[in-house]
């Protein structure tokens, strides 16, 4: 089932792909140029026979102006132990090098604990000598955002450390995530929108709260400019309404619309209702969290 915490690193990512060289720097220690120019690239790395192998998101990095691909990185999103991933990893990795020639790297973000531990064992592919050890961000991974004015200065990168929880998600950290949110906020709303959404959906209750307050209070020097989390509370309160009932993914879905304030037709609700596929209703409601209209869900 498609999740937001699934989709949530891999948007950031291709909403702003130069975060993955703030990431290789600062959670990796791998340099790559200041010039580089960065883009995503297909995340599509099937091969001309049965099996297909498709990434979370993936990106280019070129040697300034001269359009040669200097490295690529593919960027995984893992919640749980997978054994096959063992096998389709090394593939992503050989065909991106094979696709674009050049050196490619694989980082897989884990923010459970066993699952980042069990991440970075390297996977021995039989061939001697040759192992892949993916680049872990997850715990356990060493803080790179660890102030305040380091948030406000690299906000995407810090909403990426909080997704993965690099960093207990207590009273400090969340401060920390707070200056992140608040400058993204107060320079581009609606991507800033998008991103208060998914860094909901990664915390803890107790965290939750604690980000809740900053964002009505503010600090001292960073405030949100305008009321933005009233909408984000709502969606959160509709949603937790809707869990545990019967039809609990239909109804998530009609109430995280109703809280945007979208006028549901009949018909987008006997769709919606009558829907019984899980993978469906995940799309629908990551959809649903930054979307204009109900045809951008539907569509």
């Amino acid at each position: 089932m498609v999740t937001v915490a699934h989709e949530a690193p891999g948007q950031i990512v291709r909403d702003n792909p130069e975060v993955v060289a703030d990431l290789l720097r600062a959670a990796f220690d791998i340099e790559v140029p200041d010039d580089a120019i960065i883009k995503n690239t297909s995340e599509d790395f099937t091969q001309i026979v049965p099996a297909a192998y498709r990434a979370d998101s993936a990106v280019e990095f070129y040697e300034g102006s001269s359009g040669t691909t200097s490295l690529a990185v593919i960027v995984e999103t893992q919640l749980k132990k997978d054994v096959d991933k063992v096998y389709s990893w090394p593939v992503y990795v050989a065909a991106l090098r094979a696709k674009l020639r050049c050196p490619s790297l694989l980082v897989v973000v884990c923010p459970r604990r066993n699952v980042a531990e069990w991440a970075r064992l390297p996977i021995d592919t039989g061939h001697p000598g040759y192992a892949l050890a993916p680049l872990v961000l997850g715990p356990g991974t060493t803080p790179f955002i660890t102030t305040p004015a380091q948030a406000a200065q690299h906000p995407e990168l810090a909403v990426l450390s909080t997704i993965a929880n690099v960093t207990e998600p207590d009273a400090e950290a969340m401060e920390i995530t707070h200056a992140a949110l608040a400058t993204l906020e107060n320079k581009e709303g609606e991507k800033a929108d998008l991103y208060h959404d998914l860094v909901l959906a990664s915390l803890p209750r107790a965290a939750k709260k604690i980000l809740e307050e900053l964002v009505k209070t503010g600090t001292a020097d960073y405030k949100f400019k305008s009321d933005v989390f009233l909408r984000h509370r709502a969606i959160g309160e509709a949603i937790g309404e809707a869990r545990g009932e019967a039809r609990g993914e239909a109804k998530m879905v009609l109430k995280a619309l109703e809280a945007r304030g979208f006028e549901v037709s009949e018909e987008v609700r006997e769709r919606v209702l009558g829907c019984a596929d899980e993978e469906q209703f995940g799309v629908w409601l990551t959809r649903a969290i930054s979307a204009d209209s109900v045809d951008e869900i539907f569509g």
